[in-house]
């Protein structure tokens, strides 16, 4: 169904003797004559062209027999006809395993990898093979060089087609090859000058006339266009020449589609019906023609049919995608268009189309997703630039719309969306009235709504409600089916404090789209705020129940799960359930992990990350969120290796370098650690990461005047955010000038996102003395967010300090009342349970290290408390993990020998406390290693 590649036409002859000899071994080897007979019906019925009938005898066949090793090369053979590449790769492997000659499956099953992207390994496994057969072996050298083409190295393709042409000079295949090897290197009129030497030497060679047309469409030297009509042309007389040539039949009706002419490609099409009534290429475009008149059930109709036989034909699949967005079952075109997406991954089209049907259902995010690989910084997509665009409009991100359209602008001046990227950057250099004038002008003019939609988020963003709503009405003249324009209609509303309103423009969208995820994440938050999070739940339960796989309802019920107070396995049984109904989709992923990693259940995060991967290498979030796992797991090393994989895959991004230095400093290697900081310094000085960053370091390297030269820098540029005056408290508290970084923290908590500020503001007035500013501190901050546990883990942790292990240990459990995965907490607990001599600290701790088994600090808890408990041996086992694991923190060293005291194994406590010894003052409890030597010697 497919339009061939170079060489993809011939199929090996098979003289009759050959075919005596190979239906005499089917009946040996399968046993008896009912499936000759039904070998010899299949072989009628693809001569008739009926190619559903011939499919449907062998599966069943197969069914049967499945080691009949003919039936199975002749359904290899049907599907690539028909354009199922991947189910002929398989069928055809399968019939080469099973003994059938490889001079009929190799050059059939080479044409399949190549037509599947497979170049490389076709290249890799039959480049040395010599076939028997002289004219298969020539099919072969042709796919062969095929492949080395479409690699880049069209020199070694051009030899090796020489190298077949000189064993078989009129191999036809090999020298229309040859032909578009000169057009793909430039030379189009070249390649025509040698398809036009075989049309002289043989007026009747219809794959000539088929290629000369092909070479038409891309039109000559100096040639403005393609000459089409030419093309046209060529390829009736091709047809004239061979009439069941369903490949130019096709073509034909593909161009005349093209130009419109849609009774011409009906009449051409009628020819084909006559022809191949049955064939799926003549299917396929009935299905388009019922298409494009609008008769979409029988569209539908027609490519349901074809699915079933050839699931994973792209031309199909892109066809079934458009019916289905026609009919307005977005779930279904989604599932298609994503489907083509993954069989072609580099192809735009899937993409444009999948990113269309997600902005028509509110899926935003995953628009963009699927569009990311084609705006890079250097692309030159408009469509997927505006398409993008719109997407981030949907969110509401009008800042980076706005940007997506300058990019744009530059690309070409003249379109109406980059006239309207244009009229975005006048918004923005306070042109308004121009702007919106020219916004205005731009959507009356524009049949699409790129405009309208940048309109009316204009006068939204400019309060200009009433405008707004004009510019809405507008909008929905154009879409009068769609739900989008009551979204909008109900979001102004929001604005206006209309709540009434607003749920009543939300009805109306899901009125016409049930489905549609805005509108119902509009109605589920006027729910909540009315207090009943039951409604909201119901509303995507019933989307679930019209459409089990749709992953925006098992996201939106994970986070009204959250909101409502819902278990942390609810929220995480939800997410998987989002995972696994679309593993390709990255954001349940993201959001699986993120669930996991903020409740510290962080091998089971890490487990997500890993798995994430397998369905999406390379994923640059998923392998950020891995590295982290991996870092929070106390497994450094690994995270660095993580790591470098992630700056690999963004070589230009300052982050993975970031995530690199903090494994470095966990892996105890400080100067890579700065080498990854400078370098992200390099990429994006005025990233506010990386200025965090830079400031860390300085006040490592103790060059304080240079961080406070940094946090200043950062307070100037951003005066509104908190973390410049964060940054200028991390240098006092280093200092100990604890007057002044409270100073500082208060002035960050006063500001946008204080992030930690809080924490670090009662530590410091706790250092100072000022005991009750603290407790008052710690009073308000608790009060305003009862939900900050890191607070209240920082407390418990203030706590343990102080030596008040009781008031730790009810800080703690209030933790793991809320989060009871929480590592940190389940740690600390143990610590503070063996420590007041409480049971149950053992069991506190193996929780622990179940989630974080490599990290120091946890076995270093467990060997405590397994030791109170006498248990020894284990707990010697687990403190010699810790020290080899961090050999660099000498007081997992010391805890070490004493425990080999504890065992009474004096040897080796005075080994180990003899290590210590040798770092002098570069440990400051060297009078607790005396006093333990002293234990040691006796």
């Amino acid at each position: 169904m497919n339009r061939r590649n170079p060489g993809t036409g011939w199929r090996p002859a098979t003289t009759a003797a050959a075919a005596a000899l190979v239906a005499a071994l089917t009946l040996a080897a399968c046993g008896g004559p009912d499936s000759a007979k039904t070998l010899v019906e299949v072989r009628a019925l693809l001569a008739k062209k009926d190619i559903d009938a011939a499919r449907l005898q062998l599966k069943s066949l197969l069914q049967t027999q499945p080691e009949n090793a003919e039936a199975r090369f002749l359904l290899g053979q049907v599907l690539h006809d028909t354009g199922d590449m991947a189910g002929a790769e398989a069928e055809l492997r399968r019939a080469s395993e099973q003994g059938h000659p490889q001079n009929a499956v190799v050059p059939l099953l080479a044409s399949a990898m190549l037509n599947l992207g497979k170049g490389p390994l076709m290249l890799q496994q039959y480049r040395s093979l010599q076939l028997s057969d002289a004219m298969a072996q020539a099919a072969l050298g042709v796919h062969l060089a095929g492949a080395e083409a479409a690699g880049g190295d069209v020199q070694a393709a051009a030899n090796r087609v020489d190298g077949v042409l000189r064993s078989q000079p009129g191999f036809v295949p090999a020298q229309m090859l040859r032909a578009r090897l000169a057009a793909a290197s430039g030379d189009v009129d070249g390649a025509l000058a040698q398809v036009q030497n075989l049309i002289t030497q043989d007026a009747n060679n219809a794959e000539a006339w088929q290629a000369k047309a092909d070479l038409l469409l891309r039109g000559k030297a100096g040639q403005p266009a393609p000459d089409l009509k030419a093309a046209v042309e060529a390829y009736r007389q091709s047809i004239k020449l061979k009439p069941d040539n369903l490949s130019a039949h096709a073509a034909v009706v593909t161009l005349l589609l093209g130009q419109g002419d849609v009774a011409g490609a009906t009449a051409q099409w009628a020819l084909m019906q006559k022809l191949a009534p049955k064939h799926p290429q003549t299917l396929l475009f009935e299905a388009t023609l019922a298409e494009q008149k609008g008769d979409y059930k029988r569209a539908r109709e027609i490519t349901q049919t074809l699915l079933r036989g050839a699931p994973n034909n792209l031309q199909v699949l892109m066809l079934a995608g458009q019916t289905e967005f026609k009919l307005n079952s977005l779930a279904t075109a989604e599932q298609h268009y994503a489907k083509a997406m993954q069989l072609s991954p580099r192809s735009a089209a899937p993409r444009r189309q999948l990113a269309q049907v997600l902005l028509r259902s509110g899926q935003a995010d995953k628009a963009i997703a699927a569009l990311a690989p084609m705006v890079g910084a250097n692309t030159t997509d408009l469509d997927a630039l505006t398409l993008t665009a719109q997407a981030q409009l949907v969110k509401g991100d009008g800042a980076a719309a706005d940007a997506t359209f300058a990019r744009a602008a530059k690309l070409k001046p003249d379109d109406l969306r980059v006239r309207t990227a244009v009229a975005l950057s006048g918004l923005s250099r306070g042109k308004g009235a121009a702007a919106l004038a020219e916004l205005r002008s731009i959507a009356a003019i524009d049949k699409g709504t790129s405009a309208d939609m940048v309109l009316i988020n204009a006068l939204v963003q400019a309060n200009d409600l009433d405008g707004g709503l004009k510019a809405v009405d507008k909008l929905a003249a154009k879409l009068p089916n769609d739900p989008l324009p009551d979204h909008l209609r109900g979001r102004i509303a929001l604005q206006r404090k209309d709540t009434a309103g607003a749920r009543k423009h939300f009805d109306a969208a899901a009125a016409k789209n049930a489905d549609y995820l805005p509108a119902l994440a509009g109605l589920a938050a006027l729910d909540f705020a009315d207090k009943q999070p039951a409604a909201a739940r119901a509303r995507f339960e019933a989307t679930l129940q019209r459409n089990p796989k749709n992953t925006g309802a098992m996201m939106a019920l994970a986070e009204i799960t959250a909101r409502s107070g819902g278990k942390p396995e609810e929220v995480v049984a939800w997410l998987g359930k989002a995972v696994a109904a679309d593993p390709t989709d990255p954001t349940p992923h993201q959001l699986l992990i993120d669930q996991l990693l903020s409740t510290q259940q962080l091998k089971a995060a890490q487990d997500a990350a890993q798995a994430g991967l397998l369905a999406l290498p390379d994923n640059a979030e998923l392998l950020d969120r891995l590295g982290r796992a991996q870092l929070m797991t106390g497994d450094a090393q690994q995270a660095v290796t993580t790591f470098n994989k992630l700056a690999a895959v963004a070589p230009r991004a300052s982050l993975p370098q970031l995530r690199l230095a903090d494994a470095h400093l966990a892996a105890r290697n400080e100067g890579a650690m700065a080498a990854s900081v400078r370098r992200a310094a390099d990429l994006a000085p005025n990233d506010p990461l990386v200025q965090k960053a830079l400031v860390s370091l300085a006040i490592s390297e103790k060059r304080y005047d240079q961080a406070l030269v940094t946090a200043r820098k950062v307070q100037a540029q951003r005066p509104g955010d908190a973390a410049g005056f964060s940054m200028e408290g991390d240098i006092e508290l280093r200092r100990k000038n604890w007057d002044a970084a409270a100073a500082a923290l208060r002035q960050a908590m006063a500001r946008q996102q204080p992030g930690d500020a809080a924490q670090r503001l009662h530590g410091a007035l706790m250092a100072s003395k000022k005991t009750a500013e603290a407790d008052q501190v710690a009073a308000d901050w608790r009060k305003g967010h009862p939900r900050d546990m890191a607070f209240v883990l920082h407390l418990g942790d203030m706590a343990m300090a102080s030596g008040n292990t009781a008031g730790a240990e009810t800080m703690y459990r209030e933790v793991l009342d809320k989060q009871p995965e929480n590592v940190l907490a389940l740690n600390n607990l143990a610590y503070v349970m063996v420590a007041q001599k409480k049971p149950g600290a053992v069991a506190m701790a193996e929780k622990a290290f179940a989630r974080a088994p490599k990290s120091a600090a946890v076995m270093d808890t467990l060997a405590s408390a397994l030791a109170a408990e006498n248990q020894l041996p284990r707990a010697i086992e687990l403190q010699g993990q810790a020290v080899k694991s961090s050999p660099d923190a000498p007081q997992f060293r010391l805890q070490l020998a004493r425990l080999y005291l504890q065992a009474g194994d004096k040897a080796n406590a005075r080994s180990e406390l003899s290590t210590l010894s040798s770092l002098g003052t570069s440990f400051g409890r060297q009078a607790e290693v005396k006093e333990l030597l002293k234990s040691a010697d006796k």
